[in-house]
């Protein structure tokens, strides 16, 4: 049997039962075609469709972004941090019966999954032993006598170039040369899309452009979104390739005076990036009085989807970005495959006076 699209014979594929504590990591491991060998996911975990199947939750969460506000999730987020708290946790015996040989996870940030103490600590008392710890693939492990000791990989992408690095570190993990000469041919594909999107917007002015990742509070996207938008040939003065996103003052933002302003809050769909957005012209009066707001260059986008997951759909978000910024004739030279209309939206002044309505 093969894994559509992957060329990957399923009998030939590693065995190795695999845990993903991150969407992002799923992604890419469907992405290398070994999505038949995930046995546990997030709760955070969606697409793709093939990933899911026979795969079981592991981890939970109180914090639930359907029925939250931006502030109260901020608010919730900040308590458990300055008490030391995970956000998430993990199920214990799920995770035992799943049977993991190889943990997928990350330590860049514990607003994202798991903390990684959490992962660890969670291995080592449910499994039967220590787990064995590799960093980014890099680091040696040790063995220990138990009957279940998964080996744990923790992802650590700063910025895009990292981003492509993690495929290398979880074919690299998976060890199968299928796989390893899969994740050649998927990350060259990245790259060549990246190039399709500096041709076609090389030579085309380059706005001041702003990404909010969140908005109450407002705080600047950064780690990969940097890369991305200098790809997308912008001027972005909110952050550098690799800077942790961090929380701004309105007056901050207002003194950027922006040309256009993408929104892409963390986790989100676009109809709640937009619902949010068009709510800020109540809950901010100075929003209205941006020169990007009164032009028409304010953009909800698919955050959940493009923006948050450094995985293989960063691709597409990048090519999201151009298409805002530089208009209908460089989205149509990209296409709805690399930058799709369904992962964004223009917001206009119409929508803001409907919502007083």
């Amino acid at each position: 049997m093969t894994n559509e699209g992957d060329g990957i014979s399923e009998s030939d594929a590693s065995k190795k039962r695999i845990v993903s504590l991150l969407p992002s990591i799923t992604e890419i491991l469907s992405s290398l075609g070994v999505a038949s060998q995930i046995v546990g996911i997030t709760h955070e975990c969606d697409y793709p469709p093939e990933a899911l199947l026979g795969a079981r939750v592991v981890t939970t969460s109180d914090i639930n972004p359907r029925t939250m506000t931006q502030e109260e999730i901020h608010e919730a987020v900040c308590g458990s941090l300055v008490n030391g708290m995970s956000l998430y946790g993990i199920d214990g015996e799920v995770l035992r019966d799943v049977r993991p040989d190889l943990v997928l996870t990350q330590s860049l940030c514990d607003v994202c999954a798991v903390s990684y103490p959490v992962v660890l600590d969670t291995c080592a008392r449910l499994v039967g032993g220590p787990a064995r710890v590799e960093e980014d693939g890099d680091g040696s492990s040790d063995s220990f006598e138990s009957k279940l000791c998964p080996q744990v990989v923790s992802m650590e992408p700063e910025n895009l170039k990292d981003v492509l690095k993690t495929f290398h570190v979880a074919a690299k993990a998976i060890g199968t040369p299928e796989v390893i000469e899969q994740c050649i041919k998927v990350t060259s594909d990245i790259e060549a899309g990246l190039d399709q999107i500096r041709n076609a917007t090389r030579g085309r002015p380059t706005p001041r452009v702003g990404f909010l990742e969140w908005h109450g509070p407002l705080f600047t996207g950064g780690h990969w979104i940097p890369d991305m938008l200098q790809i997308a040939n912008t001027i972005y003065p909110m952050a550098a390739s690799g800077d942790r996103s961090k929380a701004i003052t309105d007056e901050e933002f207002i003194d950027l005076d922006l040309d256009c302003i993408l929104i892409g809050p963390c986790g989100f769909s676009l109809d709640r990036a937009l619902r949010d957005t068009i709510a800020m012209w109540k809950t901010k009066p100075w929003w209205r009085e941006l020169r990007a707001v009164k032009e028409g260059r304010v953009f909800a986008l698919d955050g959940n989807s493009y923006y948050a997951r450094p995985g293989p759909r960063l691709l597409q978000g990048t090519a999201i970005m151009a298409a805002c910024v530089h208009g209908e004739e460089v989205a149509k030279e990209l296409g709805e495959t690399l930058a799709p209309s369904s992962g964004y939206v223009r917001v206009t002044l119409d929508m803001y006076e409907d919502e007083e309505d």
